[in-house]
């Protein structure tokens, strides 16, 4: 009746506490600005803004329609909007960009698109 499985195991931080993600599922749309203090996982539709202090992640299928504010950025799916990344930036070779890019360091796999104009290594703004 019960299947023996194997559970996770976390290891905490140097600073002693766990991050959490905040998730945006396929299928889901939100509209508006969207602001986390911490990890944040796309893999549905976002129109508006988002703002995270920690790492955003889309997902290949996802797509925005929104201005992005982060620490740091891994993008696999669709942005249209400016993207302020304080750190580093990471496209995969399904990202495609539409709009400006600032961020401190960048990563762009082989197919990546993106048409706007690129500042790399530059001072970036604080998130807000």
């Amino acid at each position: 009746m019960f299947s023996h499985t194997k559970h996770a195991r976390y290891e905490l931080p140097a600073g002693g506490s766990v991050s959490q993600v905040t998730s945006i599922a396929r299928g889901v749309r939100l509209e508006g600005n969207f602001t986390s203090q911490s990890d944040v996982h796309i893999e549905g539709e976002v129109d508006g803004h988002v703002t995270t202090t920690g790492l955003l992640t889309v997902g290949s299928e996802a797509r925005l329609k929104a201005d992005v504010t982060a620490n740091a950025a891994v993008i696999a799916g669709v942005v249209e909007g400016t993207l302020a990344i304080k750190e580093s930036l990471d496209l995969k070779s399904t990202a495609r960009i539409v709009g400006d890019v600032t961020c401190a360091t960048a990563s762009i796999a082989s197919g990546a698109r993106l048409n706007g104009k690129v500042s790399i290594g530059q001072e970036q703004p604080e998130n807000k």
